[in-house]
């Protein structure tokens, strides 16, 4: 399948054909826009200029200079202001960290006194029906025989089961 049977380049409107054209200089397209791309760039005189001036614009702000700080002073008051940034958001983290153990420790301890209240009730003030029940005396249990049914059931089957 060519790439003119997937695009139309008629159907293309110059804003596409560049947005493509740019995709392509990235490397962002696919096998069958990079074929109409450069049959554009085979075909089209004037699409072939605006591809070099594209080159030419990507590697000037390639080799454009970064740059760099006028002041020192600038980047002082920068720095200073980015660890006082830090140093604060440290703080709050460091209080919040305090404020969780705080309601932790404080969770448990009311756990701890609730769970004592209801843990140590074998006094007889906290349990008044466990000293009125008696529990019953032991009674022996008397062992019976095994009975071991080898040749014939213990239970008498029905007709239909003998005779098999």
């Amino acid at each position: 399948m060519s790439a003119n049977q997937i695009f139309n380049s008629s159907m293309i409107i110059p804003e596409e054909r560049f947005e493509l054209l740019s995709a392509y200089i990235d490397g962002e397209v696919t096998e069958a826009e990079e074929q109409l791309v450069e049959q554009w760039l085979s075909d089209d005189v004037d699409f072939r200029r605006l591809y070099q001036q594209q080159l030419k614009l990507r590697q000037s702000l390639i080799d454009l200079p970064v740059p760099v700080a006028a002041h020192s002073s600038v980047k002082t008051e920068t720095d200073v202001m980015i660890n006082r940034v830090f140093a604060e958001i440290d703080k709050r983290s460091q209080r919040r960290k305090w404020k969780l153990a705080g309601i932790g420790i404080s969770v448990a301890a009311v756990v701890g006194v609730f769970g004592s209240m209801f843990t140590f009730n074998s006094g007889p003030q906290f349990s008044p029906v466990s000293n009125s029940i008696k529990s019953p005396a032991p009674t022996q249990v008397k062992p019976e025989p095994i009975l071991i049914a080898m040749e014939e059931p213990l239970v008498p089957l029905p007709k239909s089961m003998s005779s098999k």
